[in-house]
């Protein structure tokens, strides 16, 4: 075979690694189930402590966290999070809730976040209360039906690693495909 007929397969095991990659959005939204297991969070970012939980599952990877008060002095800073997930600063001294999603396989391909500033808004609940696991689902349900007051985006790099990691088994069966015609066209001559 040629080096230009290796190369197409290759390109095309690439269009099917990022369509797969894309698939696992839906997929994730068709499978999921409640996160029971959950990892606590502390974020310390300059005068803001920030304190939640991590759920996470194969394709949804959901980080809560809420204002546990001001610092009196600026703190180096501790935890670490995704950058999609990082909470940015809270304005004043008021309590701020602030959760992101990340969903698909291997790597987040989209990803959205959430912030509440008034204890009247019902999404993200409270990091304090979200022990039901719930939580992630509806998460993923309000990326997809495109909820207003989420900050959806498409994590490029991420998406683009994930399409050559999935690029892989297709570029492996494409080259098993030609590899067993070519063996059967010599067979038959």
């Amino acid at each position: 075979m040629t080096i230009r007929l290796h190369a197409g397969y290759a390109a095309i095991g690439l269009m099917l690694g990022a369509v797969s990659a894309a698939a696992t959005v839906p997929y994730a939204q068709m499978t999921m189930s409640a996160i029971h297991e959950s990892t606590d969070v502390l974020l310390l970012r300059g005068t803001a402590a920030w304190s939640g939980s991590e759920r996470r599952s194969a394709c949804i990877q959901w980080i809560n966290v809420e204002t546990v008060g001001p610092l009196v002095n600026p703190s180096e800073r501790t935890g670490v999070v995704p950058e999609w997930a990082e909470p940015a600063p809270p304005l004043d001294a008021g309590h701020v809730r602030a959760a992101a999603v990340g969903i698909g396989w291997p790597f987040p391909v989209v990803a959205a976040s959430w912030r509440a500033e008034r204890g009247d808004e019902g999404f993200p609940p409270p990091a304090e209360r979200d022990t039901s696991g719930e939580s992630p689902k509806e998460a993923v349900r309000r990326t997809i039906s495109g909820d207003s007051h989420a900050v959806r985006r498409i994590l490029f790099p991420q998406a683009a690693l994930g399409a050559v990691i999935w690029a892989l088994p297709w570029w492996g069966v494409l080259e098993f495909v030609a590899w067993m015609r070519t063996r059967r066209t010599h067979a038959a001559s």
